[in-house]
């Protein structure tokens, strides 16, 4: 839970046989505004980037798409757009593209292990 009890994450089901995730944020007690959820079978590490992002306080840019908001609750959700110069949203962009490729160009965290062919033996099935 966050400091302030606006947000929290919690996993349903038991020690036995571990449920969903799900993630949600509140205007408090029952008025969730927003809420995510993540299957039983998500990795663990999956759950925990996405909270550590969530938990991130630098503001996070949004681009009005046109499309409804991402809420629960829509009275609560003032929408307020800005003119941004277009040599911002093209650095922006190349910034981003720079990032997603030095994720690409990273080697893997576990190096992964080669197969080796099955041994010959001469023999006929």
């Amino acid at each position: 839970m966050s400091p302030d009890g606006i947000a929290y994450l919690q996993r349903l089901g038991s020690a036995e046989e571990a449920g969903a995730w799900f993630v949600t944020a509140t205007l408090g007690l029952d008025r969730p505004v927003w809420q995510a959820r993540f299957d039983a079978h998500t990795p663990a590490r999956l759950v925990a980037a996405f909270a550590a992002a969530l938990a991130d306080p630098k503001p996070v840019p949004r681009i009005d798409s046109g499309r409804s908001l991402p809420t629960r609750d829509p009275s609560v959700v003032t929408r307020r757009t800005t003119d941004v110069l277009a040599v911002y949203v093209a650095g922006a962009l190349e910034e981003r593209v720079h990032s997603l490729a030095a994720r690409r160009a990273a080697p893997p965290t576990s190096p992964i292990p080669t197969r080796q062919p099955p041994a010959k033996n001469n023999r006929s099935r």
